[in-house]
């Protein structure tokens, strides 16, 4: 079994804002205090055996319910005591019914994304998302490592493979979830990174929790691994990485659930800089995480950017010579930009949610994806019969929309780039300046603005299915709207001054100003607001065919709040660190305030000593 390396003071401290600060604790991020509930129990339909889902969610949603947001399961609480054990049994119930779980053959991830945003309770400004290796695209370690540097809470998936047809060939039987609390050594090679989990099964009782223990593993990657699931008609050359502690079961990391901060990417009305702005959300991460970067070199014009599935991921198009613009697929965290293509008069971009990427130019659409040698190259493109200016893409129905505001046209395009719709807009909707066309997912309504306005426009359809103006409401103190974008929570954000301002529906069709973690944040008329995504594709994402393994873990120690297997005086000063600061995590009395009993348990918990 793997021991944790030793962490530092100045390490610890860096992580109770989120991530490490100094160069080598970069390379470790963390989460104390991670519920660790058993899913195999006596009340559950076939005792819980496939549950890992709901259960690797409850886990997520009992720490969020510890580190500020109480009313997701009515809490604080110490998880851990027998006390509560009938309350998870019966949230494992209901997240069973509302995630779909099959008894027998578990849970697939779409039921899952709309569950755990279910489950939230409306409490704090979660988004939930969620990625599977499909197609060409893989998933590296250091791709979790990532989400939870952003501020998410992690549940990998685990699948499970058979080597049916013998080398390396690797069909997938069905899978497994838990619930990530750290990587370590995540600046180097990514098969090197150590894991640390909570694997939701467990060989104990079936009607007393069992203490909470962590599991860690590493990984191992093979260049000539082949993959397929669900109906993937051959076997994939992507990168998945086998996760060590499973390898007897041929077990791959091939994606994961999430669920993350509201997030923003931001850019400075001068220099044009990119920031990923990530507000603080959990109590025991009290600090504003902003990761700044300009990817090219002075001179460029910023065109557009978007965010992928992956939040800490997508592409940026700018514009080093006039008429031709640079696409990059860009790292949005450590600010790494890999130029894809050099491409004439393009004017916005778009990324669809199974990753492929849509540059609107002045003639048509382009589409790129992933190839089979790991390059990202054109795919399709179209020519339509009307000038693009504005991109949106539609997770709910796959679509593609494109505005021309010269011809006063609204497109929606197929992933493919055929043409599904060619509207006319209504003319009594304005269209005088740049234009921008959005879509509220709360209810899929179509919108477009345009900056020489301040009237939005909300479009409907008559009988016939022609568009017609079903509002056009006007945003209090805001003339001419930038960039409006609804967030997951149906908030419209716009920048207007050089801020982003946020609004929500009022009474009698008004809309009134809304307060929203990316309320007030300063920034250019390039603006993105984070999504909650998942490329979830049914007739792929096979269920959970098989058991889990029980795997033995490391019991918890909770007062070894250094990591290095021993209670010393360091422990103590940490605890004092991390009390100064604020954060929960020395919350260790569990009643959602830091007092001086909070000194009183650790001190107790100190002298319990280690298992």
């Amino acid at each position: 079994m793997p021991s944790c390396p030793k962490l530092t003071v100045a390490a610890v401290l860096a992580a109770s804002a989120g991530v490490a600060a100094t160069a080598p604790a970069q390379c470790t991020v963390y989460r104390l205090g991670m519920p660790d509930f058993d899913q195999r129990r006596s009340v559950l339909p076939n005792d819980g055996r496939m549950y890992c889902v709901p259960t690797a969610t409850a886990n997520a949603l009992a720490y969020i319910t510890n580190h500020g947001y109480p009313g997701v399961l009515d809490g604080p609480r110490d998880w851990q005591s027998q006390t509560h054990y009938d309350d998870i049994s019966d949230l494992l119930e209901v997240l069973g019914v509302i995630m779909l779980t099959d008894p027998d053959d578990g849970t697939t991830m779409g039921p899952w994304f709309l569950g755990a945003k279910s489950a939230l309770n409306g409490e704090g400004f979660f988004l939930v998302g969620s990625f599977q290796a499909k197609g060409f695209q893989g998933l590296s370690p250091i791709q979790l490592a990532d989400q939870m540097r952003m501020g998410a809470i992690v549940m990998p998936l685990i699948g499970w493979y058979n080597n049916d047809f013998g080398g390396d060939w690797y069909d997938r039987d069905g899978g497994h979830m838990v619930t990530m609390w750290s990587a370590f050594g995540t600046c180097g090679n990514p098969a090197d990174m150590l894991m640390g989990f909570r694997n939701p099964t467990t060989e104990d009782s079936l009607t007393q929790q069992s203490a909470f223990t962590s599991t860690f593993s590493d990984f191992t990657y093979s260049a000539s691994w082949r993959f397929r699931r669900g109906s993937e008609d051959f076997f994939f050359p992507r990168p998945q990485y086998q996760v060590a502690q499973f390898a007897s079961r041929l077990g791959f990391l091939d994606g994961f659930g999430a669920i993350l901060p509201m997030h923003g990417l931001t850019t400075d009305a001068v220099t044009q800089d990119i920031s990923f702005y990530v507000p603080p959300a959990l109590t025991d991460a009290p600090e504003t995480k902003r990761f700044r970067k300009r990817p090219w070199p002075g001179g460029d014009r910023l065109i557009a950017m978007a965010q992928g599935v992956l939040p800490t991921e997508g592409f940026v198009l700018s514009e080093p010579d006039r008429g031709f613009a640079t696409l990059s697929k860009a790292h949005f965290l450590d600010g790494d930009f890999e130029v894809v293509d050099t491409i004439a008069s393009a004017v916005d971009l778009a990324v669809g949610r199974d990753g492929s990427a849509y540059v609107a130019t002045s003639s048509g659409v382009l589409r790129y994806e992933l190839t089979d040698d790991g390059a990202i190259a054109i795919t399709d493109s179209v020519v339509l019969p009307a000038a693009p200016e504005s991109m949106f893409y539609d997770d709910a129905t796959d679509e593609l929309l494109v505005l021309s505001v010269a011809d006063r046209r609204l497109f929606r395009l197929g992933q493919d780039l055929a043409i599904r719709r060619n509207d006319s807009i209504p003319t009594a909707a304005p269209l005088l300046g740049d234009g921008s066309v959005i879509v509220n997912p709360i209810d899929g309504s179509e919108w477009i603005a345009s900056t020489g306005s301040p009237m939005l426009t909300r479009l409907g359809r008559d009988v016939t299915g022609r568009l017609l103006v079903d509002a056009q409401p006007t945003l209090p103190g805001v003339d001419s709207p930038v960039a409006p974008q609804f967030d997951d929570f149906g908030f419209l954000h716009v920048i207007d001054d050089g801020v982003v301002r946020a609004f929500e529906p009022g009474v009698r069709g008004a809309w009134v100003v809304a307060d929203t973690p990316l309320a007030g944040e300063p920034s250019g008329p390039i603006f993105r607001i984070g999504r909650g995504r998942t490329n979830h594709t049914p007739d792929i994402d096979d269920i959970n065919i098989l058991p889990p393994v029980p795997i033995a873990g490391e019991e918890d120690c909770r007062a070894d709040l250094d990591l290095d297997g021993v209670l010393t005086i360091f422990d103590f000063l940490e605890f004092q660190n991390l009390f100064s600061a604020g954060s929960t995590w020395a919350d260790f009395d569990h009643d959602g305030s830091l007092t001086i009993f909070d000194f009183l348990a650790f001190q107790n918990a100190f002298a319990a000593g280690c298992p």
